[in-house]
């Protein structure tokens, strides 16, 4: 509109000055109708035209110079220092060192651990649910493929499928999967009439946000595709639940606990960084806490393992600590107020029912 505006403006003031042109010739001539007039209003159309030629002409060279501008970002940006993929970015200031308190959670904070950590859960869990919920004998076969869940997935409860969403809450083009097959578009059409996921359907969604995930996903997905193969018939809710139930069992009766602590060299990767970290931060005068779900005599077998070779045999990695919080039921941790239970130890360690919160401590 504002390339018009302007256009029209231009053409205005020689369409005006043929007009007066014109007049006055016809007037000087007494109206004889030679072709003077008319020789004043074609130079007038010649010079609108002239100016509109101009004028696309600069538009086209700088949409070709904007043209060329683009097509040399990507060369820019391979010449820009690559980023460190171990880094931390934020979107905010923040002056750490005005933080006097320093909090950490064990499991994926202090504790890292192998791709082997995932086929254990798998394991235990598919055995909880022939042992202990009947599922058919053959789930036993069932093998953890740590090359198929990633992280942010969703399950549908509803459809059994899981999903992988975009930030606009779209189904992103190959994130749709029944079972272990992926689906197409015309199939992701024929199941939800869109890609997107409206309000009224996101309800029957979950997620599967976090590391210990992953087996749980793949899980979800083999037993779904062992009932579309044997032509069964099941309802995907049902699947959900009794996933989530075994893996839930594998986590709170200790079996993960006990396999991770049976052979630590599988199971837990080592950092002799995390030391030198613990340690700066006190010598600096900050305060530190330990957060986790996990029960003591689990963190403690960890910590003694990932530390042994860097701290003297004299030393308790405790001692890194101000408090020590363990089985602390996150996140209704954080609005419970029941009261603590306090072991042998001079940390404080919760009880797995009763909880307080911090400003009582």
């Amino acid at each position: 509109m504002a390339f018009l505006l302007r256009t029209t403006s231009r053409t205005l003031l020689p369409l005006r000055f043929s007009i007066q042109g014109t007049l006055l010739s016809a007037l000087q001539q007494g109206f004889c109708g030679n072709s003077r007039s008319y020789t004043v209003f074609e130079s007038s159309e010649q010079c609108i035209l002239q100016s509109e030629d101009e004028e696309i002409s600069t538009l086209r060279r700088q949409f070709e110079a904007a043209k060329q501008s683009f097509l040399k970002i990507p060369d820019a940006l391979k010449e820009m220092p690559k980023m460190n993929p171990k880094g931390i970015y934020v979107n905010k200031n923040l002056r750490l060192d005005r933080l006097q308190v320093y909090g950490f959670d064990y499991d994926y904070t202090l504790a890292h651990y192998s791709s082997h950590l995932q086929t254990l859960i798998y394991d235990l869990a598919k055995e909880y649910m022939v042992n202990e919920l009947r599922y058919p004998e053959i789930c036993m076969s069932f093998k953890y493929d740590p090359a198929f869940p990633i992280r942010g997935l969703y399950y549908d409860k509803s459809k059994g499928c899981l999903l992988k969403l975009d930030f606009f809450g779209s189904i992103e083009p190959d994130g749709c999967y029944f079972g272990r097959r992926r689906l197409s578009q015309r199939e992701i059409r024929e199941v939800y009439g869109t890609r997107h996921i409206g309000r009224d359907q996101a309800r029957s969604l979950v997620g599967l946000m976090d590391f210990f995930c992953f087996s749980e996903a793949c899980l979800l997905a083999d037993m779904v595709q062992y009932f579309v193969d044997a032509k069964l018939e099941f309802d995907a809710s049902y699947i959900y639940e009794d996933v989530v139930r075994a893996i839930d069992h594998v986590h709170r009766s200790g079996l993960v606990h006990r396999g991770i602590l049976s052979d630590p060299h599988r199971y837990l990767v080592k950092n002799g960084e995390i030391l030198c970290f613990l340690k700066m931060l006190k010598e600096k005068g900050k305060k530190l806490f330990l957060l986790t779900n996990s029960p003591y005599s689990f963190v403690d077998g960890g910590m003694r393992f990932m530390l042994q070779d860097s701290m003297d045999c004299r030393d308790s990695w405790t001692e890194l600590f101000d408090v020590v919080i363990a089985k602390a039921n996150k996140p209704q941790f954080y609005t419970s107020e029941h009261p603590f239970r306090k072991d042998n130890l001079d940390h404080i360690v919760l009880n797995s029912l009763y909880l307080l919160s911090f400003r009582k401590v």
